[in-house]
């Protein structure tokens, strides 16, 4: 059954609000599954910051892993 678990990440010794990156509440079954959910949305939000303009093939984790690709083209078309 889905409990409400709240995420809260701080950097370093500092307990202040300030010290504190990452305040998130998540839905999830277990402790673990909702820490993973946090650390995948962290990865993303760092992927997210990786896109430059002028870069043409550049996809975020998200879009690899759920097999979306450029132009409406499926995952594994080769054409050119």
């Amino acid at each position: 059954m889905p409990a409400q678990w709240r995420i809260q990440v701080w950097l370093g010794d500092n307990t202040s609000a300030q010290g504190r990156i990452r305040d998130e509440t998540i839905t999830a079954d277990t402790e673990a599954e909702a820490l993973a959910i946090v650390a995948r949305r962290a990865a993303d939000e760092v992927d997210g910051e990786v896109l430059t303009d002028g870069q043409e093939e550049v996809f975020s984790r998200t879009e690899v892993t759920s097999g979306a690709v450029e132009h409406g083209s499926t995952a594994g078309d080769t054409k050119a």
